[in-house]
């Protein structure tokens, strides 16, 4: 079986996966309400968050470049941009493809190694998975009752079965653990877990690479200000509608992490790991789930209008600058 193949393969499971969750979480909705509720949005503040979600990728653009300057590569703003774009635009179709696909076309738009600009992905990616991890200790520690409360009102509503099965899966799990620490050398040479391995060495690699920056101040602002403006973005959405609109930041930060998760799954563009996660977070805060539901749909909808607008306008600004710059070569 082929790469492509196993590709195509992975994409339709988890596209198949990710409707059946989008289905699952709108099918006890009323939908004729969903649509009230996004039909009296309030666009001034749909506008501001889009707003945001541009400029973010904007700020990842200009911290990408940074990464370049201790190979002694430079790229344009306008390129790296664009690049960024495409590569997410890739992503809501191929999950992870798109993390490729950026590289790639930067190194043709400025004549820069391959392997040289995937490197710099995996810092990046290092750098957001530190940030998250940061931001989730903070929610947790902040918001540590409110979610002990949430948890236990949600094992309440659990009928015994369901903590049974919860239980057995509990017991299971130490028991993997005592096994695996039994067996441990066997463990170690498991392809997954040296693939772990390997995943952690990166990150550890990645840290590295940062303290070798030549602006390392400058990398930590952009890093700073592009999760700024991804907390903006859902934060600004709850003016937007009436029902979300007495949320504070507290609640800004806890959508973020949850809408992060949502997106880590390899799911395409996160259609329904969206829908399904981001409304728990909307219910620890007591809104009810058609306000929840009509906001998370609105909030996932600007995301794909703003990488699907921009990135169309992306893809004629690169093909149109690869033709150029294939004249002059033949000239």
């Amino acid at each position: 079986m082929t790469k492509n193949i196993k590709t195509a393969i992975n994409t339709l499971v988890f596209l198949t996966l990710g409707g059946v969750l989008f289905y699952w979480a709108i099918m006890n909705q009323d939908t004729d309400e969903l649509w009230n509720q996004i039909k009296q949005v309030n666009l001034f503040w749909v506008g501001l968050s889009m707003l945001c979600g541009v400029i973010s990728h904007l700020l990842r653009a200009l911290r990408w470049n940074l990464l370049l300057e201790p190979m002694n590569y430079k790229a344009s703003t306008a390129n790296s941009f664009h690049a960024v774009i495409i590569g997410y635009l890739v992503n809501m179709a191929l999950p992870r493809v798109g993390e490729i696909t950026r590289p790639a076309i930067l190194g043709k738009l400025e004549n820069i190694p391959f392997n040289k600009l995937v490197g710099t992905v995996l810092i990046e990616r290092v750098v957001d998975l530190l940030i998250t991890l940061f931001l989730a200790g903070i929610i947790f520690i902040i918001q540590f009752q409110l979610i002990i409360d949430f948890v236990q009102k949600l094992l309440l509503n659990q009928n015994s079965s369901s903590l049974g099965i919860l239980l057995g899966l509990i017991i299971v799990f130490i028991i993997l653990l005592y096994l695996a620490h039994l067996k441990r050398e066997w463990f170690y040479k498991l392809p997954i877990i040296q693939k772990f391995k390997s995943f952690i060495d990166g990150i550890i690699d990645g840290i590295k690479t940062i303290f070798s920056l030549r602006r390392k101040g400058l990398f930590i602002v952009y890093s700073l200000m592009i999760w700024a403006m991804y907390f903006l973005m859902p934060f600004l959405m709850f003016y937007a509608f009436d029902g979300t609109a007495h949320l504070g930041i507290s609640a800004g930060f806890t959508v973020l992490l949850f809408g992060t998760i949502a997106m880590i799954v390899p799911i395409p563009g996160g259609i329904g790991t969206f829908e399904v996660i981001v409304p728990e977070a909307l219910n620890i805060y007591g809104v009810s789930s058609s306000i929840a539901g009509s906001y998370t749909l609105m909030t996932h909808a600007i995301q794909f209008m703003v990488i699907a607008g921009v990135g169309i306008f992306s893809l004629v600004y690169v093909i149109f600058k690869l033709k150029k710059n294939t004249n002059h070569e033949m000239e």
